[in-house]
């Protein structure tokens, strides 16, 4: 690790200031070593419950927060590209995110950097996502690899440093330089699967791992993963993103990636068919709309200005 280590991080949120509130204080509290300076970075998604009230003031009292408003709503998709596009041009070493709702632990982000020194080469750190009650956090399990080498042996046996090549944007580390290198999220996904479609892409040319020791709390109403088949009738509408974003995702990797995806939306229609309570017309016709938005969606993959270093 470089004698001064600077971290930005960067938290997205919208109408939920109060939960923003105590995810900023976490921040505040981090204990750190004195060679490790962190700023705040606060994306505002054009919040109406007055959060915009209650930052500014924060920002102007205290040089280490920053609030960047945005002029309507691009999602945590949009909300992560920005922000993580203005850290990345500031010129920070490490970029951390969360969503408003992620409650880091007070040795949070020194563990994630003692991780980040003995990978040394990596794309991402992450952290153990628990839910309120201690619990793992449903949505937000990681999908873990077997170590490649004797050294990842060693790592996950003797620090807890264990490979993943999938993550969820609740507690992330990166480079800066990995993200000025490999691009910034796309926006364009809105919502659902950016997460995904970035920590793909980043571990498929960097080794990326979760931190065991990194604790954060992800203040969900629930602790619950996200089913077409099972969820309310009225939240369905949002899975239009969850199959048109994985389509575009899947196209990006290649053949394989777009078969896995077919054969998972037939399962998951026979799943809607065979055991939900209600709506499975309403719930097929969601999962059609965004398969074959799917099919037309190509984003581009956006760069910070590394030019404004």
């Amino acid at each position: 690790m470089p004698e001064i280590t600077s971290v930005a991080a960067v938290v997205v949120t919208y109408n939920r200031k109060t939960l923003l509130s105590e995810c900023i204080q976490a921040l505040l509290h981090q204990q750190l070593p004195e060679a490790v300076s962190l700023d705040l970075l606060v994306v505002d998604n054009a919040s109406t419950d007055g959060t915009d009230d209650m930052v500014k003031p924060m920002a102007r009292q205290n040089d280490r927060i920053h609030y960047l408003p945005l002029t309507k709503n691009l999602g945590g998709a949009g909300g992560f590209h920005y922000g993580m596009k203005w850290a990345a041009e500031q010129g920070y070493d490490y970029i951390w995110i969360m969503d408003d709702d992620t409650i880091p632990e007070e040795e949070a982000l020194a563990n994630l950097l003692k991780g980040a020194s003995l990978a040394d080469d990596f794309g991402y750190v992450s952290s153990t996502v628990l839910w309120t009650d201690g619990s793992f956090c449903k949505m937000n399990r990681q999908h873990e690899l077997e170590p490649a080498t004797d050294w990842q042996k060693q790592w996950k046996e003797d620090a807890g440093l264990i490979p993943v090549d999938q993550a969820t944007f609740v507690s992330l580390l990166f480079p800066a330089e990995v993200v000025r290198q490999m691009g910034l999220p796309i926006k364009e996904y809105f919502i659902w699967g950016d997460d995904k479609e970035y920590t793909l892409r980043l571990a498929a040319k960097y080794p990326c791992y979760r931190v065991k020791d990194s604790m954060v709390v992800h203040k969900m109403a629930q602790n619950t993963g996200s089913n077409i088949t099972y969820d309310e009738v009225n939240r369905i509408s949002r899975y239009y993103y969850a199959y048109r974003n994985d389509l575009a995702t899947a196209k990006s990797r290649g053949a394989k990636d777009v078969v896995i995806y077919f054969a998972a939306f037939v399962l998951n229609m026979f799943r809607v068919l065979l055991h939900s309570r209600d709506g499975k017309k309403e719930r097929i016709s969601i999962m059609f709309k965004g398969m074959r938005a799917g099919l037309d969606f190509h984003p581009e993959i956006e760069f910070a200005d590394v030019e404004k270093l």
